[in-house]
């Protein structure tokens, strides 16, 4: 099940279009605005440091993600072989 789950994430990442949302854009433009602003207020160790962070917060996010997309899988999984018993 896990296989399919996986499977069903990636065609799924791969589908979503929601860069052309005016809100995700929105949204989008005011964070790498602030991001600018920050990194012209760092030095390099400082700015090396919020790189970092960054990603960790960046891997942090895809793997909620994806805990949800699972769990909505395999809750729908089991709600629809209730449904069916």
């Amino acid at each position: 099940m896990e296989k399919i789950i996986s499977k069903l994430f990636s065609d799924y990442l791969s589908e979503q279009t929601i860069t052309t949302k005016q809100e995700y854009a929105s949204l989008a433009k005011n964070a790498l605005e602030k991001e600018k602003e920050l990194r012209n207020k760092l030095n390099e160790n400082q700015t090396k440091c919020f790189e970092e962070l960054f990603e960790f917060t960046s891997q942090i996010h895809f793997l909620e993600v994806k805990d949800a997309f699972f769990n909505a899988c395999k809750l729908g999984a089991k709600v629809s072989k209730e449904l069916i018993i």
